[in-house]
């Protein structure tokens, strides 16, 4: 599976945020309505010009654990990867200074590919293990947000956050 490690200090996401659940796997209904949302508006055209500071493209990133009392309580964010301030009714996140591991892939490879790196990439990895776990009950435990960068055309990348052994 193709792969590479990237370490990146902390940086600061500016977008959109969604809270959801993996309860009931209602986050698998939220986060595709909340894009349509967003690009049926058109409000994506806000954040692409903000884009100074890698990873370059828009992002959606899932912040896990943000409820102490339900861990599969998340926050959804579309957005970008900025040094500029958020214009008013934007939001602001920070995303900690993590070692990652990001596997290119297309839209329309995108869920094999996310599938792929949990399952098969991560329990076979010799140097790395995934920082976040609970994939498959929902209830996560996190060390970091799971995050997609939309590049040109069809390009995606899924970053994991992870640690070596």
């Amino acid at each position: 599976m193709e792969y590479r490690i990237e370490e990146l200090d902390s940086f600061t996401l500016v977008g959109f945020k969604k809270t959801s659940t993996n309860k009931k796997r209602q986050g698998m209904k939220d986060c595709p309505a909340f894009w349509n949302e967003i690009l049926s508006a058109g409000k994506q055209e806000q954040l692409l010009p903000m884009i100074n500071h890698a990873p370059f493209g828009l992002i959606s990133a899932s912040f896990y654990n943000i409820d102490p009392a339900d861990s599969r309580i998340f926050d959804y964010y579309i957005a970008v990867s900025t040094t500029n301030e958020a214009p008013e009714g934007l939001e602001t996140v920070e995303v900690p200074a993590l070692v990652w591991a990001v596997f290119p892939c297309t839209r329309d490879t995108l869920g094999k590919t996310q599938i792929a790196a949990v399952t098969k990439w991560a329990p076979k990895s010799k140097d790395y293990e995934l920082l976040n776990k609970g994939y498959i009950t929902g209830k996560m435990t996190s060390g970091g947000p799971d995050i997609e960068v939309y590049g040109q055309g069809d390009d995606v990348e899924i970053w994991v956050p992870v640690k070596r052994k």
